[in-house]
């Protein structure tokens, strides 16, 4: 059976043949994907009266821990939109009841952003609905084909830079996460090129991502590769492995500290 990507490459092949076409055999079909699942989604927060924009909001918070409560930069740096973006979004959930805004008590600079009732309870009631589509659509996938698919868009992700940042929304202490593999609890992850001081390795290194971490030996890091190849997901693998030596001996390593590990 053929798709339309199988069509296009036909073409090409007639047209250009001299070319390699194969790379639009993945890129067209991910492409193609993206817009029907896109459409499929949207057909589902529509019926909540929610565009993908504001449950992406609304879940981000309602996954940020028990307080339900992010600042505005956490939320854009979990939702991967602009400053004016997310200024948009939430002037609408507000304006619908469905978030608050207030300033922090201990710095009045800062403001925090919470799910109000109303939007605690529009979150869980539409995420069974969100999670029964997803399911729909990956239907023709059995459970070994989503975790292999799931382990290649993965490795895919990592390998353009899409590694998950050491303060990430959801966890509940980020600075301790930081301070794994840190000696600047302060440092300042931003959308700028990183500079991370990792603790026993001298100077001060600048990179987007990647460098494992001074808690991941070789033998964690050879027990990581082995539970991501038989398609365990990160944050299980994460829950598996135990920090031996150092100030944070006895502890898992932190998601995030994993990811970079892996992406060496």
């Amino acid at each position: 059976m053929a798709d339309h990507v199988d069509l296009v490459l036909r073409q090409w092949g007639a047209q250009r043949p001299d070319l390699d076409v194969s790379p639009m055999a993945v890129i067209g079909r991910l492409s193609r994907l993206s817009r029907l699942i896109g459409s499929e989604l949207s057909q589902t927060f529509a019926a909540h009266g929610l565009d993908r924009a504001a449950f992406d909001v609304l879940a981000t918070l309602r996954r940020s821990g028990p307080e339900h409560r992010l600042t505005p930069a956490a939320l854009m740096r979990s939702a991967m939109v602009t400053s004016g973006a997310i200024t948009q979004r939430l002037d609408r959930l507000q304006a619908r009841g469905l978030v608050t805004r207030t300033p922090s008590e201990a710095d009045g600079r800062v403001v925090h952003v919470s799910l109000t009732p109303a939007g605690l309870e529009l979150v869980d009631r539409v995420l069974p609905d969100h999670l029964a589509t997803e399911n729909r659509v990956l239907g023709a996938l059995d459970e070994a084909g989503r975790r292999t698919l799931a382990g290649l868009l993965r490795d895919l992700l990592e390998s353009l830079g899409d590694a998950l940042p050491a303060q990430s929304a959801g966890y509940t202490d980020p600075s301790g996460y930081e301070n794994e593999f840190c000696e600047n609890p302060s440092q300042d992850f931003s959308d700028g090129p990183l500079h991370i001081e990792y603790a026993g390795h001298g100077t001060a290194q600048t990179r987007r991502g990647g460098g494992r971490p001074k808690v991941i030996d070789d033998e964690m890091l050879a027990t990581a590769r082995a539970l991501r190849d038989r398609g365990v997901p990160v944050p299980e693998i994460a829950g598996r492995l135990t920090i031996k030596a150092g100030k944070n001996a006895g502890r898992h390593p932190s998601i995030a500290s994993l990811y970079r590990a892996l992406a060496e």
